[in-house]
C-alpha cells in the first residue's frame, strides 16, 4: 500500500500560539507553567530535601538550553536559588536571562572532554540529559561521566529509556544500555531514569499529522507503551536531584496504563470529532512514507522535521518494532512513589492540548 504524505505543520495554531517550528522550547516552558497553575498537585508530594550540612547544593544540568533542560531548570528554580544551579550548554547566550538571575551558565560540549571538566567544577549532583546523537551518544555520555568523576561530582542522574533490554530492536536502546553500564562502573552514586515514550510527542506531533490525513498509520500494530507526560519526567528528575534516597537506583518512569497507538487514534478521534482509521503497515511501507515526508534515513545533527521532530526513519521504525515486540510494555509505580501522586494519563495530556483538535474539527 502507498503511505499518504505527511503534512508540513509549520504555521499551524496550537492553543493561542502559532508554531514557527516544531520543538520551540518557549512553547513548552509556557505549557509547564500553565500546567502547574492548573494542576497544583504536580509540585505537591514529598518535600524532604537533600541535606548538605547547611551549605549550598550545586546541581549541574547538562543540555540546559534544550527542551527538557529548560523544563528541569524552570522547576529547579522553584526549589533552589539560582546560584545553586550550574547550567551547561553549547549555547550559553541562550541562557543569559538565567545568568542575570544568578545561575552559573557554562559552555560544555559532549564532544570536548576538557570543556566538560571545566563546566562541571564545583558541582555536587548532576543530571545528564541524553543527547540526541543516536549511535554515538554513549561515547558522549561516557565523556560526561568521566569528567564528572574527575572533578568530584558525587551523584549522577541520567535520562535513559524505557524498554532498556538488550534484545529490543529499537536503535535508541544500545546507547542507553552502554551509558547505564558506564554509570554503574563509575564508582559514584547514580540514578537511572528510564523515561517511557513522551505523551506530548504522541499528542502534539504524531496525532496532528495523523488527523490531517484521517489515518493513524504505523508498523507498531497493537504494541503497547506506558506513555508518560514529559512534565512528569521532569518532576521526577527534579525530585531525584533535590531529595535523598535515590542513590544507585533504576526507576521506570512510566504511565499508569499500557496503551497502543490504536488507543491514541481513538482519543484523537474523540477529541476532534473526526473519524481516524487505524492502519497497520509493514516496516518498509512506514519507512517509505516517512521518507516521502522528508524525514532522513538516519540522524543528522540538528534534525527537527516539521510534524515529526528529532527522530530519523531508522529510529522511528525500530522503536515501533520494539513496541510491536512488547519490549516497551513496562508496568511501574515508581512515579507515584517518587512524586507522591500518580502520573498524568495520556487522556490528561490530550485534554491539556484539546485546542489542537478542536481547531482541526472547526476547519473540517
Amino acid at each position: 500500500m502507498t503511505m499518504p504524505r505527511l503534512p508540513d505543520l509549520r504555521g499551524a495554531q496550537i492553543g493561542n500560539e502559532v508554531v514557527v517550528e516544531w520543538g520551540d522550547h518557549g512553547k513548552l516552558i509556557k505549557q509547564v507553567r500553565a500546567t502547574v497553575e492548573r494542576f497544583p498537585y504536580l509540585t505537591e508530594g514529598r518535600n524532604d530535601k537533600v541535606e548538605t550540612g547547611g551549605g549550598a547544593m550545586s546541581i549541574i544540568v547538562t543540555g540546559a538550553s534544550g527542551k527538557f533542560g529548560r523544563l528541569v531548570t524552570d522547576l529547579l528554580l522553584r526549589e533552589l536559588p539560582p546560584s545553586e544551579l550550574i547550567l551547561v550548554t553549547r549555547r550559553p547566550a541562550t541562557l543569559d536571562h538565567l545568568k542575570r538571575r544568578g545561575a552559573q551558565v557554562r559552555y560544555g560540549d559532549f564532544d570536548d572532554s576538557q570543556s566538560l571538566r571545566e563546566a562541571f567544577v564545583g558541582g555536587e549532583r548532576m543530571l545528564i540529559i541524553s543527547t540526541l546523537s543516536v549511535g554515538r551518544r554513549a561515547e558522549q555520555h561516557r565523556r560526561a561521566i568521566d569528567a564528572a568523576v574527575a572533578v568530584g561530582v558525587s551523584h549522577i542522574a541520567y535520562t535513559s529509556s524505557g524498554g532498556a533490554h538488550p534484545d529490543n530492536p529499537a536503535i535508541v536502546i544500545p546507547d542507553h544500555l552502554r551509558t547505564e553500564a558506564a554509570l554503574k562502573e563509575s564508582g559514584v552514586a547514580y540514578t537511572i531514569l528510564r523515561d517511557s515514550l513522551y505523551a506530548e510527542a504522541v499528542v502534539t506531533e504524531i496525532a496532528p499529522r495523523m488527523l490531517a490525513i484521517g489515518k493513524w498509520v504505523c508498523c507498531a500494530a497493537d504494541g503497547r507503551s506506558p506513555f508518560i507526560s514529559k512534565i512528569d519526567c521532569v518532576a521526577v528528575a527534579v525530585k531525584v536531584l533535590t531529595t535523598p534516597g535515590h542513590e544507585n537506583k533504576t526507576y521506570e518512569v512510566a504511565g499508569r496504563e499500557l496503551l497502543s497507538f490504536r488507543d491514541a487514534a481513538a482519543l484523537t478521534s474523540e477529541m476532534s470529532g473526526q473519524p481516524i482509521e487505524f492502519v497497520v503497515v509493514s516496516d518498509e511501507e512506514e519507512a517509505a512514507g516517512l521518507a516521502a515526508a522528508g524525514v532522513p534515513a538516519t540522524y543528522v545533527e540538528g534534525l527537527n522535521t516539521p510534524g515529526v521532530g528529532t527522530s530519523a526513519i531508522d529510529d522511528i521504525v525500530s522503536y515501533e518494532q520494539g513496541m510491536r515486540g512488547g519490549y516497551f510494555e513496562v508496568s511501574s509505580d515508581d512515579v507515584q512513589h517518587i512524586l507522591g501522586r500518580p502520573p498524568r494519563s495520556l487522556r490528561d495530556v490530550f485534554i491539556e492540548h484539546r485546542e489542537i483538535f478542536q481547531r482541526a474539527a472547526a476547519k473540517a
